[in-house]
C-alpha cells in the first residue's frame, strides 16, 4: 500500500483526484488533504508518504518550494498542472510525473504504477533540480537518461549523436564515451527536436547538429567532429538540407 497526500489549493481539484484514487487506484491509501505548503510539510512530516500529489500553482508558496522544508526527499513527487506545452516537455525529458488539468484516469493509473516500480531508487531530487533548471531557463538543457540500471542526467551539450540498437539505442558524448540507453532513438526524437539541435537523419540515428562538420551532398553523408560520418537516409534528406542552411558548421 502507498501512503499519499494530495496538495491543491483548490478545494474541488482535491476531492476530484480523491475520488479518482479511491476508484482507481485502490493501492492508494490517502493520508491527508491538504491546501497549502505550510499544511503539507506538517502532513509529510506526520504521515510520511510515499507520493505527494502536488499543485504547482498555489498561492503564498508554489509547489517546487516545497522542497525547500526537506533536507531529504524520501517521497515521490507527482505534480498537477496546467501549464504550457513547453513546461509539459521539460517534466517529460526530466523524468518526473505529471497530471495535466483536467486529470485523466489513464494518466493517473500510469503515474501511480510508475511509483510503485521506482520507489524507493528514484533519485528524486536530483531529477527535479534537472526540472527545475529546465523551466528556469525555458530551455532544455538537461536530461534524464534511463539505464539498464539506475539513471544518468545529461547536458544536451555533451551529446554528440544516437545510434539505435534494437529497443535500445547507444548515446555517445563529446568525450568519447557512450552508454547503452534503456530507450529507443525514437523516444529521443520525441524529446530532442529540431528546436534543441537534433536532427534525425536516418532511422538509425539522431545527430548534435552542433557538431557537424561537415554535410556532403553529393553522398548524402554528415561528419561530425570526432570525424565520424553517418549517412542520411534518402527520405530525409531535403529536410535535413533546408535544416542546415540555417545551421552553422562546426569547427
Amino acid at each position: 500500500m502507498l501512503k499519499a497526500i494530495i496538495v491543491d489549493d483548490e478545494a474541488k481539484a482535491r476531492r476530484i483526484l480523491e475520488s479518482f484514487l479511491v476508484d482507481y487506484c485502490p493501492e492508494v491509501q490517502i493520508m491527508a488533504l491538504t491546501e497549502d505548503i505550510p499544511t503539507a510539510v506538517k502532513a509529510i512530516q506526520k504521515f510520511k508518504p510515499d507520493i505527494v500529489f502536488l499543485d504547482i500553482e498555489m498561492p503564498g508558496y508554489n509547489g517546487f518550494q516545497l522542497l525547500e522544508f526537506f533536507e531529504e526527499i524520501d517521497f515521490e513527487i507527482i505534480f498537477t498542472t496546467a501549464y504550457s506545452e513547453f513546461a509539459l516537455k521539460a517534466f517529460q525529458v526530466s523524468a518526473i510525473d505529471y497530471l495535466l488539468k483536467p486529470i485523466q484516469i489513464d494518466q493517473l493509473t500510469a503515474a501511480v504504477q510508475k511509483v510503485e516500480k521506482i520507489y524507493g531508487n528514484s533519485l528524486i531530487r536530483e531529477r527535479l533540480q534537472t526540472l527545475q533548471s529546465n523551466l528556469e531557463e525555458y530551455i532544455i538543457k538537461k536530461i534524464v537518461v534511463p539505464l539498464s540500471e539506475g539513471s544518468l542526467f545529461v547536458e544536451l551539450k555533451d551529446i554528440l549523436y544516437l545510434k539505435a540498437d534494437g529497443s535500445y539505442c547507444n548515446m555517445f558524448f563529446t568525450d568519447g564515451n557512450k552508454v547503452l540507453v534503456s530507450k529507443t532513438v525514437k523516444d529521443f526524437e520525441d524529446q530532442l527536436t529540431p528546436e534543441e539541435g537534433f536532427f534525425r537523419i536516418h532511422r538509425s540515428y539522431l545527430i548534435n547538429s552542433s557538431y557537424v562538420t561537415n554535410f556532403a551532398t553529393e553522398y548524402y553523408d554528415v561528419t561530425l567532429v570526432n570525424e565520424v560520418t553517418l549517412n542520411v537516409s534518402r527520405d530525409r534528406r531535403v529536410a535535413f538540407m533546408q535544416y542546415m542552411k540555417n545551421r552553422p558548421l562546426a569547427l
